[in-house]
């Protein structure tokens, strides 16, 4: 049982069950025979099953001669298959065939199933290689056993009952019949339970650098197939059933529940495989967001989903070589630019052809931590108009500043996409808190240039905004941005001149910024065209005009439940109308309890110059309650403690401090001074030398002391 938000996971309960039982089958007895059990044994019980229902269905009576020799053949090949799959392998027999000695020889039981660290490469290869057809190998050897059964239980039919042609037919028809359930349900069972072991055994091969090559033995479309004929084949029986058995209701109506219930097994069997491959893509595309490779070593056997894992490893491998040789090409700036531009461009296409899961990397593309930052909070809505998105907005954060960015490329699909990832990268390459819009478009604007060869551009809207609220914004071609002033209820466009981003060269020429300023409450809206340029049914465009008088009514409401209101406008205007494009905005918002905030903080610096401390703290710790993401707090908070003797917390409100603003001299200065009081020498001598590089004046004359 496993515990999750602490409730009960129940779904997981047969899972846990399962494996608890194979692994003491495995333990006293092998890896291959508990497959074995757990797949042959449970497609002999199936087919079993069906044949004594067809039977019973078409009401064949035989002699008891034949049915001694019927229980003695069963008996024997029971025991010969558990013989062939290494039932004695305790005993030192470890199988017959070359895909169960391998298998068991090279996979331990004891205490656990691993395999083992003993191999070497020449071994993983060839366990791999049976690990692979090992499922098909035991349908195939299964239904051969059912093959020469059907042979001797015709001949056996012949001497015992004579030659009858019923005996005969309903002997072929049921042949017919397990010799389909058998393998299906042999193989599709043995590819579930060694999925793991045969990704384990690729996973370590990759960690030692050995090659492997996948190998399909079936597909999604056949085991579709195979559960269809499943039901046809449930449709036939149950039918004959039926006209055989009227009278006797009882006994369809249980035939009808035991076909369900083996239905659901396949069913659940086959679905179960594609989920753990499903799985396996969707947690590769979350380690690449991390950073990781993003390798997948696929359990299925599935033609379609090996084709995919190749190609998302392909993708990988690249995109990885990709970053690494831009990264290389940005330190060095020494390589040939035309070789590296083509280089570029070749990376640029085998994305383009093969990352067709850019929609789930996309996702990490998006910044969710939107927390406030000195009193500025933000919002956002984000709608894809189909899987993926040429929409982007992100957040970058420094010390002294916070940038405010919203882009949407030309087109839709992947390929705008791939662009949004592009300028992803690049702005964040670029941007720094030391530069404005224009310089970080142009420069943005260079790197997009030399690296698509497409006609593809996207326009942006950028915002800086400083610690004193002072807002530098600028415009790549983007709809204006919409700026609400919370004092005099009244809203204006901000716009610049400037040009699509990674069109042309010459497009530098033009950008500029702008410049406001925010007071309590003040809010600027950034959206893409989709949310002005969407029509109704009627054809009629949402508008700009929509969205200032949604702004203004809604300025007592968070900034969060505005922007949501104005896209759940959007949608009711539309009325069911098609979505043509991505719906994007993002929001920010100066705290509409700055002046209070400000009164009281400034109130506090002065009661701490007239020495008034305990009254500054109660005022500081107030302010805190209102914007505690305010840059200074910190300081004056660390600097005030210092005064009332508490080191302790004067030690961690600077710390904090100098988390932000590692290169503060007057933070440096009163770290020093803090840690001298609580006889801290190591951590004296550390920020004497991070002083040093700061300021080695005051570093020299604090060393003094």
């Amino acid at each position: 049982m496993t515990i999750q938000n602490n409730k009960i996971n129940y779904i997981k309960i047969p899972s846990l069950v399962l494996d608890y039982f194979f692994g003491k089958v495995a333990f006293y007895t092998s890896y291959v025979f508990a497959v074995s059990l757990f797949s042959t044994g449970i497609a002999g019980i199936v087919a079993t099953f069906f044949s004594l229902y067809y039977f019973d269905a078409v009401n064949l009576t035989v002699s008891h001669d034949f049915m001694v020799i019927l229980k003695f053949l069963i008996a024997a090949y029971w025991l010969a298959l558990m013989i062939q799959n290494g039932i004695f392998y305790r005993l030192g027999f470890i199988g017959i065939f070359k895909h169960v000695r391998n298998i068991n020889r090279m996979i331990s039981t004891y205490p656990k199933i691993v395999i083992r660290d003993d191999l070497i490469e020449s071994d993983y290869k060839t366990l791999s290689r049976s690990l692979m057809y090992y499922p098909l190998f035991n349908a195939i050897n299964l239904i051969s056993w059912i093959t020469s059964a059907f042979i001797i239980i015709s001949i056996a039919s012949i001497y015992t009952e004579g030659f009858k042609i019923n005996i005969i037919f309903a002997l072929c028809t049921i042949s017919v019949i397990l010799v389909f359930i058998s393998f299906t349900f042999s193989y599709v069972l043995a590819e579930s339970l060694t999925g793991r072991m045969r990704e384990n055994c690729k996973r370590i091969m990759a960690e030692k650098k050995i090659p492997y090559v996948d190998r399909a033995t079936a597909t999604v479309r056949l085991k579709m197939v195979f559960f269809l004929i499943l039901f046809t084949v449930n449709l036939f029986l149950s039918n004959i059933l039926t006209y055989y058995n009227r009278d006797n209701i009882d006994q369809i109506i249980n035939f009808f529940i035991i076909t369900i219930l083996v239905s659901i097994l396949l069913a659940n069997t086959i679905f179960k495989l594609i989920y753990d491959s499903l799985k396996q893509i969707e947690f590769a595309s979350h380690d690449l967001i991390r950073g990781g490779l993003g390798m997948i070593h696929s359990r299925s056997l599935d033609k379609e989903f090996i084709n995919v894992t190749l190609g998302i490893n392909n993708a990988s491998k690249k995109l990885l070589e990709y970053q690494q040789t831009l990264e290389e090409r940005v330190n060095s700036r020494t390589r040939d630019l035309n070789v590296a531009l083509q280089d570029i461009r070749d990376k640029e296409f085998i994305m383009e052809t093969e990352l067709d899961f850019a929609a789930d990397i996309q996702k990490g593309i998006i910044p969710t931590n939107l927390a406030p930052w000195n009193g500025i909070n933000f919002a956002s809505y984000y709608q894809p108009m189909g899987k993926v998105s040429g929409d982007y907005y992100d957040l970058f954060r420094f010390s002294g500043h916070v940038f405010a960015l919203l882009a949407d490329v030309s087109g839709h699909g992947v390929p705008a996409a791939l662009i949004t990832m592009l300028a992803k990268q690049a702005f964040s390459n670029v941007i720094h808190e030391s530069l404005n819009p224009d310089e970080i478009y142009r420069q943005v604007n260079e790197i997009i240039v030399n690296r698509v060869e497409t006609s593809d551009y996207l326009t942006c809207f950028l915002l800086k905004i400083d610690q004193r609220n002072r807002v530098i914004f600028g415009s790549g071609a983007h709809p204006n941005a919409i700026r609400y002033s919370y004092k005099k209820g009244v809203c204006e466009l901000l716009d610049t001149n400037g040009m699509f981003i990674g069109s042309m060269l010459e497009a530098n020429e033009f950008y500029e910024n702008g410049t406001t300023k925010l007071s309590s409450g003040d809010r600027i809206f950034m959206y893409t065209d989709g949310v002005v340029e969407h029509k109704n049914i009627q054809g009629e465009q949402f508008g700009v005009d929509r969205v200032v008088e949604l702004i203004k009514l809604l300025k007592r409401e968070s900034l969060k439940n505005t922007v949501d209101a104005i896209a759940s406008n959007l949608k009711d205007f539309m009325e069911g109308a098609q979505v043509r494009d991505d719906i994007s905005i993002f929001a920010i918002e100066l705290d509409p309890r700055w002046s209070t905030f400000a009164n009281i903080f400034n109130d506090s610096v002065n009661l701490m110059k007239e020495r008034r401390f305990e009254e500054a703290e109660k005022s500081l710790n107030f302010a805190k309650q209102l914007i505690p993401t305010f840059y200074g707090l910190n300081f004056q908070l660390a600097t005030l403690h210092y005064h009332l003797k508490k080191y302790e917390l004067a030690d961690s409100h600077v710390v904090e401090y100098l988390k932000d603003k590692p290169n503060d001299k007057h933070g440096l200065k009163l770290a020093i001074r803090i840690n001298r009081k609580l006889e801290r020498d190591i951590e004296v001598e550390e920020y004497l030398k991070l002083l040093k590089d700061v300021s080695p004046r005051d570093a020299k004359r604090l060393s003094l002391k």
